[in-house]
């Protein structure tokens, strides 16, 4: 319980500033590209961080690791009570990229390390609803108060109160002693009976016994860094989009916008991972996860685009955010249940870079897609990206079932 609480709260302290930040930048005159750069730049940082926590935590453990990076996240965010010049926009968002990029990896491998191999589905689907739910009430709260006339100082003591909450549950999170790499033996997969069948599958849901088994990480991480560069667009330019339509609640709209997508993720995520656990086998909601986010940020785009009503973009925004939950989660089981297990900590970087990899750059290219063409014209972008997760996926699977037709009905038992 400690460490759901301590990841809830980072996340909440993530969540409040994450639309705000852009938002503000733009008030105070900053373009629409200087927002998207500082999404942009705090997922470059996050991406950067993400490569090295694992030796961070080998090095001093769980627990001082997501300590620093749960005080990370809200501290500096302080400096914007006295400036938002280019500089400290920039600045603040790659201080708090370190603390977003070790608390993402950290949680999730702390997770791996924690549970048996056959719960993994229930529990990244039950801190995926926690997480969720820290998203879905903190992601509009920042809105809501600039929106009620509240002070940007207070949104940021805020965001660096609840920071500070996580840091101190971060105290009592389990002393874990996090697993060192070995090198591959056949005792280590017991669902591997012989060396000369592993070199055999190329492509499989299994945990892949190999020294350099990461590339099997590639396609599912592909499939969440597309639908991930939308999520990009929708976080920092959703709240402006809709500010520009309704100057007088816009913010309210939109914040209620996010909390509805953090919902459904919320939803989904739990849902997958009960079946997945069910099913014994990872990857079933990941094509209709693609479509489904597609669609959503299609829907979003034309209800801008030709003022539509708002329920249609409730439906969008349940449409986005529940195909971007089936898509987090059976990526990271996916990623978890093709590695071996002391290579866990390398999958959950691999999961993260690709999730805020994609973010960044889309908060990035399509800001500029946005000052150029608008933000229907982003939106429409964010929606067709997903098409690379969708080729990733087939293309993935295609393989798989190419290298498990050539075995015998033995082998392939042996590889379930």
């Amino acid at each position: 319980m400690p460490t759901i609480i301590a990841v809830a709260a980072a996340f909440a302290a993530f969540s409040i500033l994450l639309p705000v930040i852009p938002l503000a930048v733009i008030s105070h005159g900053g373009t629409d590209t200087l927002a998207g750069l500082a999404t942009g730049v705090f997922m470059a940082v996050t991406v950067a961080t993400q490569l090295i926590t694992n030796r961070l935590v080998q090095r001093f453990g769980f627990r001082p690791v997501m300590l620093v990076a749960a005080l990370l996240l809200g501290l500096p965010a302080l400096w914007h009570m006295f400036s938002f010049a280019a500089p400290s926009v920039l600045i603040v968002a790659g201080l708090r990229g370190v603390g977003f990029g070790a608390l993402c990896v950290a949680q999730y491998a702390l997770v791996g390390q924690l549970v048996p191999a056959g719960m993994l589905g229930k529990a990244s689907g039950l801190i995926g609803v926690f997480v969720g739910a820290s998203q879905m009430v903190f992601l509009p709260v920042g809105l809501w108060l600039l929106d009620a006339g509240v002070s940007m100082n207070i949104v940021l003591l805020l965001a660096a109160a609840v920071a500070l909450l996580a840091a101190v549950m971060c105290i009592w999170i389990p002393s874990v002693e996090p697993e060192r790499p070995e090198p591959w033996s056949p005792e280590h997969d017991p669902a591997v009976k012989k060396v000369s069948l592993r070199r055999r599958v190329t492509m499989r849901v299994v945990r892949r016994p190999r020294r350099k088994g990461m590339k099997v990480t590639i396609a599912p991480a592909i499939a969440l860094a597309s639908v991930s560069m939308g999520y990009g667009a929708v976080s920092s330019f959703l709240p402006a989009s809709v500010r520009e339509a309704d100057p007088v609640s816009g913010a309210s709209i939109a914040g209620m916008m996010l909390s509805i997508v953090g919902l459904a993720q919320l939803v989904s995520r739990y849902i997958s991972g009960s079946i997945a656990d069910r099913q014994n086998k990872a990857g079933l909601g990941m094509l209709p996860g693609l479509a489904m986010s597609s669609v959503g940020m299609a829907g979003m785009c034309a209800v801008i685009a030709w003022s539509l009503p708002l329920w249609l973009l409730i439906m969008a925004a349940v449409c986005f955010g529940a195909g971007f939950g089936l898509v987090q989660n059976d990526a990271l089981l996916e990623m978890f249940l093709r590695v071996p297990r002391e290579r866990l900590g390398s999958a959950s970087t691999v999961w993260n870079a690709s999730f805020d990899t994609g973010t960044g750059i889309g908060a990035i290219t399509l800001g500029i897609v946005a000052a150029s063409h608008g933000y229907t014209g982003a939106f429409l972008c964010g929606a067709m990206l997903v098409v690379l997760g969708i080729t990733a996926e087939v293309i993935d699977r295609v393989r798989r079932s190419r290298a498990l037709a050539k075995l015998s009905a033995g082998e392939r038992e042996a590889l379930r």
